[in-house]
């Protein structure tokens, strides 16, 4: 991850952590070969590279290829682990209530614009303005 991001994933999970809770992160940087790997996964598994983009980005259109984007677990249910069910579970509820004092954002909440299936462990730093140019390039 890049540095700005890395920074504040490790506050914000500090601050997690003095509440009780455990932020596991799971996935950040991702170079195109290993997104390339995961798109023939998901291709084969879905049937259709249309179906597949719902799950995972082709390679180059990650937003983990940017450096500013971290999937995260919570270390009492790692069963929800890149599952929709991380919903359930008592860090979601902590990042909802609090990513955004550190920057972050849920990238994939239900219905977004992007047509991605909901992410809820999928989450990106904005705390800079190259962060922002990045991952919001029409605002």
């Amino acid at each position: 991850m890049r540095r700005e991001a890395a920074e504040a994933f490790r506050a914000m999970a500090a601050a997690a952590s003095s509440d009780g809770i455990r932020l596991i992160p799971i996935s950040g940087f991702r170079s195109v070969a290993y997104q390339e790997g995961l798109w023939k996964k998901a291709v084969a598994r879905r049937g259709s590279e249309e179906a597949a983009a719902k799950w995972v980005a082709p390679p180059g259109h990650s937003e983990h290829h940017a450096g500013w984007s971290l999937d995260l677990g919570d270390e009492e249910a790692p069963a929800t682990d890149v599952d929709p069910s991380f919903e359930t579970t008592k860090a979601f509820t902590w990042l909802q209530a609090n990513a955004s004092r550190f920057h972050f954002e849920l990238s994939f909440p239900k219905n977004n614009p992007q047509g991605v299936s909901y992410e809820p462990w999928h989450w990106r730093f904005i705390g800079t303005v190259d962060a922002r140019r990045t991952l919001h390039p029409d605002n």
